[in-house]
């Protein structure tokens, strides 16, 4: 039997994250009205660094703190519920990036805060190799950050100062501020390809672990709302088209949760079923955090569809994290062309 529910030790990385993020990055600070006194993330650059964070997953020989998979997603599904800009996630897979490339003064620099790493996605036709050559999508990027940027093949890392024609564009996710760039036969600072390291699964692992927490987020958002609104003289959690849907986002929250747990632990273990049970997780979480924000608008009724009702967020962010997996169907042909794992192995 594998055990799905988190040790002492585990419970308090998850304290101690939720801890900080409800302190430092409420989700209301998102709200239009705290627009001026938003704190960003990357000003806190320095403090999530001090937290270990960055080398969560990075073995403590090569600088990290030495934690599994199953630790590191523990801590990106609390980062997904906050709605901590992707580039936490992005300094993460840099991290193992340079590890495995077995650059440790590079991966130096990323634990400790000292090099910022922007989050980068193909905004079109993009070639990913030693040398880059596309389109890119930048978040929540500035001068002098370094650029994660992964396709099916392989990923890279990128100075952002080699890139060309830098310009704002419209955001899907209003709360992550969207340029895009040309890459003109960009040498990588650094590339691998997944033939070569695990990136591909610890990607998905990480973008799923991100999704469970936006589906968990959701999730409490319409719960809380439907135990304090009320209509027709009775609290609407009362009533049943209502209350099925908060059921209903709690059964896919529930799924994606131990899905994505049983693949961290596959994947900690090595088990010949990690990389099968990680597309799955990336599904399954992909799909219950876009259902879940949808269903949660809905049961805010109009206010959902407002810019001072949180819920919405949830929707785009998982929208964004859902194209940076690749997509569902990507995964969906990534599963169908895996062999059937041996159930038998994976208890």
């Amino acid at each position: 039997m594998i055990d799905l529910l988190a040790s002492s030790e585990q419970q308090q990385i998850i304290d101690s994250v939720v801890g900080y993020l409800s302190r430092e990055f409420p989700v209301e600070r998102l709200r239009p009205n705290a627009a001026g006194k938003r704190v960003r993330e990357r000003d806190r650059w320095g403090d999530l660094a001090a937290q270990g964070w960055f080398g969560l997953g990075v073995s403590a020989e090569a600088g990290g703190a030495g934690f599994t998979a199953v630790e590191e997603m523990l801590a990106y599904r609390e980062f997904g519920r906050f709605l901590v800009t992707p580039n936490i996630l992005a300094a993460a897979l840099a991290a193992h990036l340079a590890s495995a490339a077995g650059d440790l003064e590079l991966l130096g620099a990323l634990v400790n805060g000292e090099r910022l790493v922007a989050m980068a996605s193909p905004a079109g036709r993009l070639s990913i190799g030693p040398v880059v050559e596309g389109e890119l999508h930048l978040m929540d990027g500035e001068p002098g950050d370094l650029l994660l940027v992964w396709d099916e093949g392989g990923m890279a890392l990128l100075e952002r100062a080699r890139l060309a024609d830098i310009r704002a564009v419209a955001s899907l996710d209003g709360s992550v501020r969207l340029e895009r760039g040309s890459a003109r036969e960009v040498p990588a600072r650094l590339f691998l390809s997944f033939a070569d390291a695990p990136l591909r699964r610890r990607a998905n692992l990480l973008l799923a672990a991100g999704l469970v927490g936006m589906a968990e987020g959701a999730r409490d958002l319409a719960v809380a709302y439907a135990g304090v609104r009320s209509q027709f003289g009775k609290l609407i959690g009362s009533f049943q088209a209502v209350a099925h849907h908060c059921a209903d986002m709690e059964v896919r929250a529930r799924a994606a949760r131990a899905q994505t747990a049983f693949a961290a632990v596959a994947e900690r273990d090595l088990r010949p079923h990690a990389a099968f049970q990680i597309s799955a997780a990336a599904i399954v979480a992909s799909d219950a955090a876009l259902q879940n924000a949808t269903l949660a608008i809905r049961v805010h009724g109009a206010m959902g569809y407002t810019a001072e009702c949180d819920v919405h967020h949830y929707l785009k962010r998982a929208h964004v994290f859902d194209r940076l997996n690749g997509g569902v169907r990507a995964r969906q042909a990534e599963l169908i062309a895996q062999p059937a794992p041996d159930l038998s192995a994976a208890l």
